[in-house]
């Protein structure tokens, strides 16, 4: 059976074919919807009846559905796939370049694959076509560059369940206790190149030992390691190492680097044996370091003012923040997606669907809040102790006004405010349009700083200290967006905030049920940049929560 994300992938590609082609734009377009919908499901479409089906896509939508059910594939996807260069395909990934300006490209310049894209726009033969000018020749540029800086690498989120698993195997197929992930994955990194795991084995009796094969291609080989993908295409590297030096070459293939190396400055010669890690910082005359810690940048706090066990953790999160529902582009009704947070325990649940300016995914009007909030007033009745906070995810205008006059933002018990639309500035404009909005009495949380999406695109430059800065002045708790894609702020800026006093909220940005376990996450990074439940703003239960928002309203009077 077809997972949902398979699904979405054949119509998302039909449809960027089928632009590239010179297709109907509506049914296209229809279909690129429908795979961003798709996304979002909780129930599998192959298992949805015709009726069910119809709910939620239109007729066309749902004839290419059935069509995969029946047949695993589109006629259609097959034929145009046929007529396409394999180099369009790669070019396809590049940010910024839809089906249109594919066909322009190919067709008119003769260009079919990313090198010679790039040569093209360096060599500016790009901006003598017409609609490519000297500023799309740049973006595409930077897209590219960005692309193959990220090539072969992943988000922590979509290795990581896979890589304790591979460990957990390993265990079990060559009967050793000593064995651990290390390296990027074992730090938790945002994005990580490849997993890496450290065992007590040699490498001729794990070669010996056939049924580990039934996970890994081995590539390469070395005296003291293994390299080569899983049968997920997932890059490894297994070392191997003997009993009595394990817990030190874990320290060292752990990393960091620059941690490792300032530990070892203190440590007497590697013939020294260790018993365990906090063994090896002890004798550094150190407490013990958590491996996400260990990037020599927030460690050392906490090995002379701090206890490791004031780091934030999931069990700390009290409210779920930045969540949409089905009043926006979420999936959920609000009362279902209310009834889960109040399920997993939460004491209050932040509702902040997107504003009227977000066209795209549902911005609501001043009408419909008006109506949301009367929805929400009833379901608060019900749900005592338990209760929704009322606010919106303003968007940042160009100006770096809010999406509604501040008379009606009062409405709201808190304001999330993000950018998300011309998103292409120099740090001079984008920093401005921040600072205006944070400076807005109403904003209460900076959303997704920089607008990042990990793997896909940087995001608009900012001049990181002058917007924490500003909300140190202004009272504005910054956000880190737990969706794995976004992690926004990165860890590396969270010491200087709390160097600042400035709050920080765990947020899931939400769409879905399923996607309240961002938070973890968003916990996860935080922990990186040393973030203690002390500082952070949802780990606060809700009677303080609601006495620091009134209290705020006050000083600000408004």
């Amino acid at each position: 059976m077809l997972s949902n994300s398979e699904v979405a992938s054949m119509l998302k590609t039909l449809s960027e074919l089928m632009e590239l082609h010179g297709e109907d734009d509506f049914s296209a377009k229809s279909l690129s919807v429908a795979a961003f919908q798709m996304g979002k499901l909780t129930e599998n479409v192959t298992e949805m009846n015709k009726s069910e089906l119809e709910k939620q896509f239109n007729k066309s939508v749902v004839s290419r559905i059935n069509e995969i059910k029946e047949t695993g594939t589109l006629e259609m996807l097959e034929e145009l796939v046929e007529l396409t260069p394999s180099g369009i395909f790669e070019m396809m990934r590049i940010k910024g370049l839809g089906g249109k300006k594919l066909a322009i490209i190919w067709k008119k310049a003769g260009i079919d694959n990313i090198d010679a894209l790039l040569k093209a726009c360096r060599n500016k033969e790009l901006s003598q076509i017409s609609g490519f000018g000297e500023k799309t020749q740049q973006n595409i540029i930077r897209s590219i560059e960005d692309y193959k800086s990220n090539s072969g690498k992943f988000h922590f989120a979509t290795v990581a369940e896979e890589a304790d698993k591979l460990v957990d195997l390993l265990k079990k197929i060559l009967k050793i206790d000593k064995i651990s992930l290390c390296g990027e994955v074992r730090r938790q990194c945002n994005i990580v190149a490849k997993i890496e795991i450290l065992c007590t084995i040699t490498k001729k009796k794990f070669l010996a030992n056939k049924s580990a094969f039934k996970f890994f291609i081995i590539e390469s080989s070395t005296e003291n390691e293994l390299t080569g993908h899983t049968i997920n295409e997932l890059p490894f590297t297994i070392h191997f190492t003997s009993e009595r030096d394990y817990y030190y070459d874990l320290f060292v293939k752990t990393g960091s680097e620059k941690h490792v190396n300032k530990i070892m400055e203190t440590l007497p010669a590697k013939t020294a044996h260790y018993k365990s890690e906090s063994d090896i910082y002890e004798k550094a005359g150190l407490s013990y370091i958590f491996p996400e810690l260990r990037e020599d940048l927030a460690e050392w706090e906490f090995t002379t003012h701090q206890k490791t066990e004031s780091l934030i953790t999931d069990k700390d999160i009290k409210g779920v923040v930045h969540n949409h529902t089905t009043w926006s582009d979420g999936v959920d009704t609000l009362k279902d997606f209310v009834g889960a947070c109040q399920k997993k325990g939460f004491e209050y649940v932040v509702i902040s669907d997107h504003s009227k300016h977000a066209h795209y995914a549902g911005g609501l009007t001043e009408e419909q809040i008006i109506k949301q909030h009367a929805e929400i007033d009833e379901v608060n009745k019900k749900l005592s102790p338990f209760k929704i906070l009322k606010s919106i995810e303003s968007d940042i205008l160009i100006s770096g006004d809010l999406d509604y006059s501040d008379s009606f933002l009062k409405r709201f018990d808190l304001v999330i405010i993000s950018v998300h639309q011309l998103l292409k500035m120099d740090e001079e404009k984008a920093t401005r349009r921040l600072l205006k909005a944070i400076e807005n009495p109403h904003t209460t949380i900076l959303g997704h700083m920089t607008g990042r999406q990990l793997l896909i695109r940087s995001g608009y430059p900012v001049n990181a200290k002058k917007i924490i800065d500003a909300c140190a002045e202004n009272d504005v708790i910054i956000e880190i967006n737990a969706n794995p894609y976004r992690l926004d702020i990165d860890y590396t800026l969270i010491p200087y905030a709390l160097k600042k006093g400035v709050m920080i909220s765990v947020n899931p940005d939400a769409h879905s049920i399923g996607e309240i376990d961002n938070i973890h996450w968003g916990v996860v990074s935080a922990r990186k940049g040393g973030l203690t439940k002390e500082m952070t703003w949802n780990a606060r239960p809700l009677g303080e929560i609601e006495k620091w928002l009134n209290g705020r309203r006050v000083k600000k009077g408004i």
